[in-house]
């Protein structure tokens, strides 16, 4: 197993007073490890989610900010934004890290529901609401000096030979919302999670000269994370705990790492791409970096322009 990246210590004793930060999920997992941290260095932390119960338990123990938002219904997305605007003057710091994985086949499941659009539950929560709201805080982003909007994809951008998913991630621009081809969870995650990795390079692109960053990364698989609850039980209870760490599992608080440092370095370059060790099917990418080549035949100029003018179709901006 490769060695843990650990964010820089010295990054932990900057004083974010002043700085807003909101992080989608915060109140569970990576997320929620991501914020403690940064509320420990007085940053104003929104921690934005839909669960309003456990959301604004969780923010008023750790000492946050619980705002509502759903990210697979644009509806929700609007109105968080228009709130947020509304609230704050500034915004440092756009951490997209929500996430559903492998829920089932599309309304089969309860959490595997379509969305009004019709979309597929993982595209509308992972990747489009997240574009939707970095689209429409772009303003407030650009108006706040050195801001940075900060992606959290997944090793499954690539493949997970090692943990269930064989086939190399890719978006599949005919059937994106998996309506005509054979549903398989973790590929239909795998493409959300290029998808992140392929907007944030437009976006840096398109933030060239603005004074805001766009990264990307991988954090590692966290251990006690809830992103695997719709694992069935015995994999989620029994494999998972037993071989996990074989499978590429490591704390919270050591997955928090890399996403600490996209926030916190000042030292980070748009539109690159940084990752925690990983159980890439690339193995050239298993010791991660800071930041790392992210290699894909499917992580193309070609491809991430394209993506770029689908999702403004699709979120009709365009």
């Amino acid at each position: 197993m490769s060695k843990i990246i650990r964010c820089p210590e010295d990054l932990f004793d900057i004083d974010l007073s002043g700085k807003i930060i909101v992080i989608t999920g915060g109140y569970g997992g990576i997320g929620l490890t991501t914020a403690s941290q940064l509320i420990n260095q007085k940053a104003t932390v929104i921690m934005a989610g839909r669960n309003s119960e456990k959301g604004s338990a969780v923010a008023e123990k750790v000492g946050g900010i619980f705002m509502h938002v759903d990210t697979s219904d644009m509806d929700s997305v609007r109105i968080f934004c228009s709130e947020f605007i509304s609230q704050y003057q500034r915004l440092d710091v756009l951490m997209c890290n929500a996430a559903i994985m492998a829920p089932g086949e599309p309304d089969k499941t309860a959490a595997s529901k379509r969305t009004k659009e019709g979309w597929e539950i993982q595209m509308a929560t992972n990747y489009l609401g997240h574009a939707l709201m970095v689209h429409l805080l772009t303003d407030l982003l650009k108006s706040t000096e050195n801001s940075r909007v900060v992606s959290v994809s997944s090793v499954c951008a690539d493949s997970m030979p090692k943990g269930g998913q064989p086939n190399q991630a890719d978006f599949d621009f005919s059937d994106p919302h998996w309506k005509e081809r054979k549903y398989v969870p973790f590929d239909a995650y795998g493409q959300t999670k290029l998808a992140l990795i392929l907007h944030s390079r437009e976006l840096a692109k398109r933030f060239e000269g603005s004074g805001v960053s766009a990264v990307s990364l991988h954090p590692g698989w966290g251990s006690a994370s809830d992103l695997d609850r719709h694992f069935n039980f015995f994999l989620r209870k029994i494999v998972v705990p037993l071989f996990g760490r074989l499978m590429g599992t490591i704390s919270l608080k050591d997955a928090a790492q890399v996403p600490l440092y996209c926030i916190l370095s000042p030292d980070i370059e748009s539109g690159k791409f940084y990752s925690q060790i990983g159980i890439y099917g690339n193995e050239d990418m298993q010791d991660g970096g800071l930041p790392m080549d992210f290699v894909s035949p499917n992580a193309t100029l070609e491809k991430q322009t394209k993506l770029w003018d689908w999702t403004m179709k699709e979120l009709n901006l365009a």
